[in-house]
């Protein structure tokens, strides 16, 4: 019996660095974000690129974009608030991890009408000169929820 007890204690200890470390990691990773959040905010373009690596992929709906003419023509057409939320992040090596999330995008069209509209995202993060950058990111608007079927008459 102290031996399964053993076991199991060693198993639960091998285990806490793994959640301390993931948790390390989320935190890290949400660093990216809270960035991209004030520097969307502020409406500054070149301030988001500066978080990606030198030779980064942008992917939206349109396809392959440059980033800071994307965030520029976006900034134009009245959109000025950025609420990031990160649903998961995944370690794929030490310098290497998978990010998944969602974000709201809010403002006013030029006409004054409202802006509002959901993103969902996934970004390939990576470790560049000892720090983390997006290496891809790829966004497209959420789909709205399936509307009820009406019924047959």
């Amino acid at each position: 019996m102290r031996r399964v007890g053993s076991v199991f204690i060693s198993l639960l200890l091998s285990a806490i660095p793994a959640t301390a470390s993931d948790q390390n990691l989320k935190e890290e990773i949400g660093k990216i974000g809270s960035a991209y959040e004030r520097y969307f905010n502020n409406k500054d373009a070149a301030g988001i690129t500066s978080l990606y690596t030198k030779s980064y992929m942008r992917v939206t709906e349109d396809g392959v974009v440059d980033n800071t003419k994307y965030y520029e023509n976006a900034f134009k057409a009245g959109v000025s608030r950025l609420e990031v939320k990160m649903t998961e992040v995944e370690s794929l090596s030490e310098s290497t991890a998978l990010a998944t999330g969602e974000s709201r995008v809010t403002g006013k069209s030029e006409t004054g009408a409202p802006i509002d509209f959901t993103v969902i995202w996934t970004a390939l993060d990576v470790r560049e000169d000892g720090q983390w950058k997006i290496r891809m990111l790829t966004s497209i608007p959420k789909p709205p929820p399936p509307q009820p079927q009406q019924a047959a008459k």
